[in-house]
């Protein structure tokens, strides 16, 4: 199978990322074409905004040839934003991968076409992560034939149970003691991704448990974002004038990562983590969770999301939302005392689902297996 893939690589940004991993795994089958595509940000660069994968990877992605006149495509694979839903392709099918997190396509996400002019084309295609995403596509004009959900994965390599003699390092390396237990979220730091929740919580459970810390792991490279910005948000928000949170060893105790970190050492954060929490409000899959649940780590997410794909009972817990609607932009909002309920209940408790969560998420959503899904998608695409 030849295909032409035209996006983005070499950085951290997720869709990159996703771009390079299934390629990792694409490359094995079937003979690989790469156009770039310029980034959204022109300020993003590979040597300020580092993929941060291994340079085996690196460079096979690197050596991919790029398109040629000569070349008979079977598939065009676009991933980028804006959306390119341009009808030019020199391929026998097309597949756009794009997502939603609002459950609002808006005329700012895409170029070239609208999804009602394109509903009618047999041959263009949809690939997004998760149902939550599917819905706004299916809402907006594409046919639901027209929209594959086929979900993100993990590196087998990279994320998984590490020892414990490893965690103690790795621990010490941050200065947190054996006792103190580690709440984490990684992320843009952007509305959407709950974080002011993350830091109320925290705020509300440090009075009654001294030995509680938080990390937060920005992306402000990408994003001009650091994780003072929630923090200062809640600082002078009316939950604090109300519960009065803030005080000095609170704000100690937050570790904030900022500077760029590969995948190694992401893990490394993950697994001296006891609970990933991310009362997120919108989001097209989230992927953090699903990494974290591979080294091992319990979570707690938002009910009624993308991470409903993926989520197993022996992964942790949800937390209450309910669903509303500003300006056309659908979200959840999860309840914060119903976050605060599920850490108190496992705050200092043993947890023996390590081993469990880690088998079922290195089974299940693999890169290897999700690329197998997606391919197969593309060739059901092409017998028709």
């Amino acid at each position: 199978m030849n295909i032409l893939i035209e996006g983005w690589r070499n950085i951290n940004h997720s869709y990159a990322l996703v771009n390079q991993w299934q390629i990792n795994e694409l490359i094995k089958s079937s003979n690989i074409f790469f156009k770039d595509i310029p980034f959204y940000n022109e300020n993003w660069t590979s040597k300020k905004n580092d993929s941060g994968l291994i340079d085996e990877i690196k460079n096979k992605i690197n050596k991919i040839q790029p398109p040629s006149n000569h070349i008979n495509y079977d598939i065009t694979y676009r991933i980028s934003y804006p959306f390119n839903f341009s009808k030019k392709f020199n391929s026998k099918i097309i597949f756009v991968f794009a997502t939603t997190e609002y459950k609002n396509l808006a005329k700012t996400d895409y170029t070239c076409n609208d999804p009602i002019a394109l509903s009618n084309e047999k041959n263009f295609f949809i690939h997004t992560p998760s149902n939550w995403s599917k819905e706004i596509f299916l809402t907006s004009g594409f046919r639901n034939d027209q929209v594959v959900v086929v979900p993100h994965g993990i590196d087998l390599n990279t994320f998984y149970l590490i020892s414990d003699d490893k965690k103690k390092d790795v621990r010490n390396k941050y200065k947190i003691k054996s006792d103190e237990f580690v709440l984490t979220n990684v992320g843009a730091m952007t509305q959407n991704k709950g974080v002011e929740d993350v830091i109320a919580a925290y705020g509300i459970l440090k009075k009654k448990n001294k030995n509680l810390k938080l990390i937060l792991k920005d992306q402000s490279n990408l994003y001009n974002r650091k994780a003072n910005s929630p923090i200062r948000n809640m600082e002078n928000s009316k939950f604090n004038q109300k519960y009065k949170i803030f005080n000095e060893q609170m704000l100690n105790d937050i570790i904030i990562i900022s500077e760029n970190l590969n995948f190694s050492q992401l893990r490394d954060i993950y697994s001296i983590t006891d609970c990933y929490v991310s009362p997120y409000k919108a989001e097209g899959f989230n992927l953090p969770p699903l990494e974290a649940a591979a080294c091992g780590t319990q979570i707690v997410v938002t009910d009624g999301g993308p991470t409903d794909d993926y989520f197993y009972e022996c992964m942790g817990f949800k937390i209450e939302s309910r669903e509303q609607n500003l300006n056309n932009n659908i979200y959840l909002s999860p309840k914060t005392n119903s976050l605060i309920e599920i850490l108190e209940t496992i705050i200092g408790k043993t947890d023996d689902q390590k081993q469990i969560r880690s088998n079922i998420v290195r089974k299940n959503f693999s890169w290897e297996n999700v690329v197998k899904k997606l391919k197969k998608e593309f060739e059901n695409k092409l017998s028709k």
